[in-house]
Order: C-alpha cells, then sequence, then structure tokens
C-alpha cells in the first residue's frame, strides 16, 4: 500500500486524529477549558501536519495507488485547514528560491526593510492574510482537477460544521486553522532565520536534537532536507555529511531560532537524531 516506507502510515494517522478531533466538540459535550485545551493541541497537530505530514506527502506521495494519494490529499485538506494542493504549488516554489527575497514569496526577507529579515511576530500573523490564494489557485488548477474537489470538499466541510453549530465552528475550528497557520509561518521562519539563502548548502536551519527529530519525523533535517528535497525524511539524515561544518545549527528545536542571535557552529554536535531507516 505504502510506496516508500510503511513509517508514512504515522502520518496518515496523524491527519486522521486532527480531523477527528476538529469533530469532536460536536459529537460530545465539552467545557470551556476543554476547548481551550482542544485549540491547544490542534494548534500543534496543525503545525506538526504542515511541517511533517504535508510536506512529505508534497515531495513523496505517501501510496502507490493514485487514488488514495487523491483522497488523502483531500483529507489532509480537511487537516491544514487549505487545500493541499495550494499548499504544493506555494512550497515548491519555496523550494524553487529557498528564502531568496526578490522571488519567494515566503522568503522571511520579502517585506524586511533595508535588506534586514522582517520581524517573527509580522511574518507569522501577517503571512495568513498575505498569501495570495487565486494565484494558487490558478496555478493548481492549470495542472489538476483535484483543487477543484479540494475546494469542494473543505468548503462542504466547514458548512457542515456551521450548520450544526456555527458559534462552535468560528470560536473552534476557524480558530484552531488560524492560530495553526500562524505557528506553521513561526517554524518556517525559524527554519530560515539567519541562513544564507545564497548558498545552496547554508540556505536553511538544521536541528540534531534526538526527540524533536523523533516526535517530528525528522524535521530538524531541514538544510539536509532542501538540499535533497527528493530523499525520503527516513532517509534525509544521510545528506548530514554532505553539508559544511559553518552553517547555522540551533540547539533543541527550531522553535529556539525564535529571537536567537547568530552564531557559526564551527562543528558539528556529538549527538545527532535518531536514525529510522
Amino acid at each position: 500500500m505504502f510506496k516508500h516506507h510503511k513509517y508514512d502510515s504515522l502520518l496518515v494517522l496523524i491527519t486522521l486524529a486532527q480531523v477527528g478531533l476538529l469533530l469532536l466538540p460536536f459529537v460530545t459535550e465539552i467545557s470551556l477549558l476543554g476547548l481551550c485545551a482542544l485549540v491547544v493541541l490542534n494548534v500543534f497537530l496543525i503545525g506538526t501536519n504542515y511541517q511533517c505530514v504535508a510536506h512529505n506527502f508534497i515531495h513523496n506521495p505517501f501510496f502507490k495507488d493514485p487514488a488514495l494519494n487523491r483522497g488523502f490529499s483531500l483529507i489532509n485538506s480537511l487537516g491544514i485547514g487549505l487545500p493541499q494542493s495550494l499548499y504544493r504549488i506555494h512550497h515548491i516554489e519555496h523550494h524553487r528560491h529557498n528564502n531568496n527575497p526578490e522571488r519567494d514569496e515566503s522568503s522571511t526577507y520579502f517585506h524586511g526593510k533595508f535588506g534586514q529579515e522582517e520581524n517573527i511576530f509580522s511574518y507569522s500573523i501577517l503571512g495568513v492574510l498575505r498569501t495570495d490564494l487565486v494565484m494558487l489557485y490558478k496555478q493548481a488548477r492549470n495542472k489538476s482537477i483535484l483543487i477543484n474537489l479540494e475546494v469542494i470538499f473543505f468548503v462542504a466541510f466547514l458548512v457542515l460544521l456551521a450548520q450544526l453549530n456555527w458559534r462552535l465552528t468560528l470560536g473552534y475550528v476557524v480558530t484552531s486553522y488560524v492560530l495553526g497557520q500562524i505557528f506553521a509561518l513561526w517554524e518556517n521562519y525559524c527554519e530560515h532565520h539567519f541562513a544564507d539563502y545564497t548558498d545552496r548548502k547554508r540556505d536553511s536551519v538544521s536541528c540534531y536534537n534526538s526527540l524533536y527529530n523523533l516526535i517530528w519525523f525528522n524535521n530538524g533535517f531541514h538544510q539536509e532536507h532542501h538540499f535533497a528535497p527528493q530523499i525520503h525524511w527516513t532517509m534525509v539524515p544521510q545528506m548530514m555529511e554532505k553539508l559544511p561544518q559553518d552553517r547555522v545549527i540551533v540547539d533543541f528545536c527550531h522553535l529556539s531560532n525564535s529571537f536567537s542571535a547568530y552564531r557559526q557552529n564551527k562543528k558539528r554536535p556529538h549527538k545527532v537524531a535518531l536514525r529510522i531507516v
């Protein structure tokens, strides 16, 4: 069933769990405190989906059967709160230009001033509003009619929930989507903060904490991924030895790069992430 690795089943389960959590308050009574806790969990899972599930699905579709991949694309659109095909176009452009401020609209420099990076708050919060969904839709439509199905599926999902409880739809589901996308943008900022976008081997930030990479499916190997985006996430640590040592590496997780001052790492850490093969 799975085209590349059986561990991709874990990524599929994350999406199914996400959709289940979004539906949970509609089928059972949950307190206000419980709803707030679920929103926090949803935000984390949406960020996880963008960084790990939707992201890896773009580069290496999970299933051998194209019909299963199309079906997953529909379901995962509910997971990330955006048609998967739109995110695919946006992400491919990001890889094509690798944070270049003149070509990559998701660049940390794109809205910066005087050649500097934009601050992380405006990048993450305003970034939700800046994405040109119409342009992405036109590009996706030129490649496949799947985008039309995703849009219909996603809109129908929200309409159905609104019919059940419109207050819960706005206050819980839509809030989770918006905050989740802000979190995903914040993470993306940290994955490129202070990196050298002019160098294909130094244009991203890596993190080799074992726990972080175990929980987030080797997402810490971000420079390695940008260097070889076609490599499956279980194999991406192998690219580490092909990269220079004088590049940006952060400790613990990418979020620790949120407000950090630049420092070059003269040598690689002794402990690297757990490699799943």
